[in-house]
């Protein structure tokens, strides 16, 4: 995102590109826009998680059976190979979006 406030300018006028104030005023809106939702769901998958020991369960089986090597980090890859936690982060945002809190 960074790269590309960097490249943008007015077709109509190409000397016109963003200060370096409007990036970092850019920069901190989706930074703290971002961090907001993105806590407050990650908040919202623990409580349904709590709520819900099998679901709960089930995941925590999915994780352990894909993520074998628990002294390193798991990947990128490694996460998006786990269907199930990414049907447990859609439920959630199915049932509490972001944006009707």
């Amino acid at each position: 995102m960074l790269d590309l406030m960097l490249k943008a300018e007015n077709p109509d006028d190409e000397s016109r590109r963003l200060s370096d104030s409007e990036i970092v005023a850019n920069c901190t809106v989706f930074f703290l826009a971002g961090y907001e939702t993105s806590a407050t769901t990650l908040g919202l998958v623990c409580y349904h998680l709590a709520t819900n020991p099998d679901v709960q369960d089930k995941l925590v089986e999915e994780i352990d059976s894909n993520w074998t090597d628990e002294e390193k980090m798991p990947t990128y890859e490694t996460v998006r190979e786990l269907p199930y936690l990414d049907m447990v982060m859609s439920e959630t945002l199915r049932l509490c979006p972001p944006g009707k809190q």
